[in-house]
């Protein structure tokens, strides 16, 4: 039994949903450059703003994204296998770019607020890192190459 399919309000409820939740994951990516160039200068509140973005909004969001984003392919009634090369690809991305977040940005965040200014590097190689993976999954989830 189908609960819904593409194009119905079901389906459209998760979809707004998948997007609202990409978008707060990401948003911390976008300000990160300016609040480590803020914190830099010795503002403290800025390296806690950026934890705080990281942790309790972008991860907690990448998650949500994903899962819903296997909710819309379970939705489809067959249009979206989890084995097409696309959504493959995107499953893997997501899983990265979370092990990167936890493992890479998220240390070094800590580590400059301890006063390592040499951390500064990692947190701005997640960030980049983020960017990059959010770009080519924009590009797989709208041309679903293979389709």
């Amino acid at each position: 039994m189908i609960l819904a399919e593409i194009g119905s309000t079901a389906y459209d409820i998760m979809l707004l949903l998948h997007v609202l939740a990409v978008i707060v994951a990401f948003a911390p990516a976008w300000m990160t450059p300016v609040l480590m160039r803020v914190a830099a200068s010795g503002d403290r509140g800025a390296t806690e703003a950026l934890e705080m973005s990281i942790v309790r909004f972008s991860l907690p969001a990448l998650a949500l994204a994903g899962i819903l984003g296997f909710g819309l392919a379970g939705m489809s009634d067959d249009v979206y296998e989890m084995s097409q090369g696309w959504l493959a690809a995107s499953i893997v991305l997501w899983l990265g770019l979370i092990g990167v977040i936890w493992f890479v940005t998220r240390p070094g965040i800590k580590a400059f607020q301890a006063g390592d200014t040499a951390a500064r590097g990692k947190v701005m190689a997640g960030t980049g890192i983020a960017h990059l993976v959010l770009l080519v999954m924009l590009y797989l989830m709208i041309f679903k190459p293979g389709l």
